[in-house]
């Protein structure tokens, strides 16, 4: 073997080393950045969202607030039944146009009435939908604490887990930590609640 030929070697080989250390997928970087073992845990966020005090509290509130705005409305509807009933006995001493005004005036704050009902319910939907997703943040991070003592490093939704290791289920010790800690959420609703338009005299 000629000398030039064993140069060519020499430097292809050198060549060859340096290029497997500095790829992304070589010896050097892989020690470099090496991830670590993943260690996996799963909480089953809905089950906790249904099952436990703080919020099923919050719930009762919600439940509560809007019985009381119904009763309102209730209210308001028991009002208008009785103008009714009541114009339909003056119906013989009225004039017709006079009969038919009010009855249409009537039947405007009937329907103001109906939409308010909509609006309500609508609006405990949205405090509802507010209140979990208030107590589902907490939760997470109750979730977080309880990995991080237990050298978990990547946390699962039930919801989404096809299948798991029973032991890998953190949900009670959540759950426990969550009632202790009992979180409170401000639950409010914004007076947007339209009038029943005024009767015209």
């Amino acid at each position: 073997m000629t000398k030039k030929i064993q140069y060519l070697l020499i430097g292809l080989f050198v060549t060859a080393v340096t290029t497997t250390l500095s790829l992304p997928g070589g010896a050097g970087a892989q020690a470099q950045s090496k991830l670590p073992e993943a260690v996996v845990a799963v909480i089953d966020i809905n089950y906790i969202l249904q099952e436990s005090a703080p919020v099923k509290k919050a719930e009762e509130e919600v439940k509560a607030l809007l019985k009381s705005k119904v009763d309102e409305l209730n209210k308001r509807g028991d009002a208008l039944l009785k103008e009714k009933e009541a114009l339909d006995k003056q119906r013989a001493i009225l004039a017709p146009d006079a009969y038919q005004q009010k009855l249409a005036e009537l039947n405007q704050q009937r329907q103001g009435l109906q939409r308010d009902f909509q609006v309500i319910n609508g609006k405990m939907n949205e405090v509802l939908v507010g209140v979990r997703l208030k107590f589902r943040e907490f939760i997470i991070r109750v979730a977080a604490d309880v990995s991080k003592e237990k050298g978990v490093n990547i946390g699962i939704d039930r919801e989404r887990t096809v299948f798991f290791n029973p032991t890998m289920n953190i949900t009670e010790e959540v759950m426990k930590r969550f009632n202790d800690a009992n979180p409170k959420v401000d639950i409010k609703i914004e007076e947007t609640v339209e009038s029943a338009p005024k009767k015209q005299n």
